[in-house]
């Protein structure tokens, strides 16, 4: 008798159902995007910020989803990192929220795309979402305009979410109910 690929695939346990629903595999999955992450942030010329983002933000996507899964939640298929927080019940920062927002405008468009499929995309991302990264100073007749230090996706500030969020994973993963 021969068995079926498909078959075979059950016997070892290498099906759909297990791998979706296997925390430490979206876990293992998120730390490979973090190591990914790291190595861009070390580009001396900043211009790798793009990739960088969007592999710190797919760490992050992933490692919610591992929370949600270890915490026995569903998820839907949603790149909204806050939503994902809030679902995982993963409690953080206002400035960590205003860094999530801008890391799922990263996922679902801007680190890959120059434009989003819809104009409202575009003018919430301009107008409303890397606003509130920046901070706009004025002295008599000069402008500046800086990073926001708490809340734009610097290492520093992606390795801390990054920091809350895995002892969250372990605790629950090492710890069941």
């Amino acid at each position: 008798m021969t068995l079926s690929k498909k078959e075979i695939r059950e016997i070892v346990g290498l099906t759909f159902s297990e791998l979706s629903s296997n925390p430490k595999g979206w876990y293992d999955r998120a730390c490979s995007f973090k190591a990914a992450a790291q190595l861009l942030a070390k580009n001396e010329g900043g211009t790798l910020a793009i990739p960088y983002n969007l592999s710190a933000g797919l760490s992050l996507e992933l490692l919610l989803k591992a929370i949600a899964l270890v915490k026995g939640k569903s998820f839907n298929t949603s790149h909204c990192l806050n939503d994902l927080c809030r679902n995982a019940d993963v409690t953080i920062t206002d400035d960590q929220k205003c860094t999530l927002e801008l890391l799922s405008e990263v996922i679902v468009w801007s680190g890959r795309y120059p434009a989003p499929k819809r104009q409202e995309q575009w003018d919430n991302y301009h107008d409303s979402v890397f606003e509130k990264h920046v901070i706009r100073e004025k002295v008599g007749n000069t402008g500046k305009v800086i990073a926001h230090k708490g809340r734009f996706p610097t290492l520093e500030n992606y390795l801390k979410i990054w920091q809350l969020f895995e002892n969250e994973f372990r605790n629950v993963f090492n710890n069941p109910a």
